[in-house]
């Protein structure tokens, strides 16, 4: 029953997805690798680097947040938290074309020049994304763009009349199709299988962990949080949070306890 010509979706969705992984790294490594210069710079400098998404793309920026592995500095933008389709899919999907939230989240996270900002957008045309890049160079903040170009392209222009490719300093291309379903199926007018948020989050890891490997060589600590269930990582967490949660609104001012 599960022989290899049934089971011919699973396949198709791996290989593709397989194939556009090598694609945006292998044809974009030196933009990367001046965007990882830039944040490992500004992690020196004991500043934050915000990420901010709408819709599905919030959940790149909350992987990148508290987690094993993960860096100290990274700020995901989560207010207002309607934005975030499990508040409100509907609300979700209106405020993400209301780009005068962006000057009051903005305001609300009160960056520094110097800092970064990642917006990710997969179609790069939504007005408060696109409005948050404007207003955070304004700002003097270095800002980085993750979208598809060809969705970027082919989508209507917002009321901002820009795209984010246009405004950003860096742009990364998940190279996603239009509307980013990636995979067609015979029989059906629309596609399947998003790639969006899998790519922006190989994307960000790629980054991660070329900033880790910056910060060692020029004999940093880096501050990257330990899983809690390994010997050591209370303590070790304890010391990140103390200096960072002064820096980053999100984390924690106390470690958990103990290992229950």
């Amino acid at each position: 029953m599960n022989d290899s010509k049934e089971l011919s979706g699973i396949r198709r969705y791996y290989e593709a997805l397989r194939l556009l992984q090598s694609q945006v790294i292998e044809t974009q490594m030196d933009t990367l690798g001046k965007i990882a210069g830039k944040m490992a710079e500004i992690i020196r400098q004991e500043q934050r680097i915000f990420l901010f998404g709408t819709g599905h793309s919030h959940l790149i920026a909350e992987e990148s947040f508290f987690r094993a592995g993960g860096l100290a500095a990274a700020t995901p933008m989560f207010i207002p938290q309607a934005l975030m389709l499990h508040e409100s899919s509907r609300m979700s999907s209106q405020l993400e074309r209301m780009p005068e939230l962006a000057v009051a989240i903005l305001d609300e996270y009160d960056p520094l020049p110097g800092e970064m900002l990642i917006v990710y957008a997969d179609s790069g045309s939504n007005a408060l994304p696109v409005q948050m890049a404007i207003e955070a160079k304004v700002r003097g903040l270095i800002t980085v763009g993750v979208c598809s170009l060809e969705y970027a392209r082919l989508a209507p222009y917002s009321k901002v009349g820009k795209k984010l490719f246009e405004v950003t300093d860096y742009t990364i291309d998940n190279r996603g199709t239009p509307g980013d379903a990636l995979i067609s199926v015979d029989g059906l007018t629309w596609r399947t299988a998003g790639s969006s948020t899998s790519i922006g989050i190989l994307v960000w890891n790629c980054l991660l962990t070329e900033v880790v490997q910056q910060l060692v060589s020029y004999g940093d600590e880096p501050p990257i949080f330990a899983s809690y269930n390994l010997p050591g990582a209370i303590e070790h967490n304890r010391a990140i949070l103390e200096k960072w949660s002064q820096i980053n609104p999100h984390l924690p001012a106390r470690t958990i306890k103990s290992n229950l």
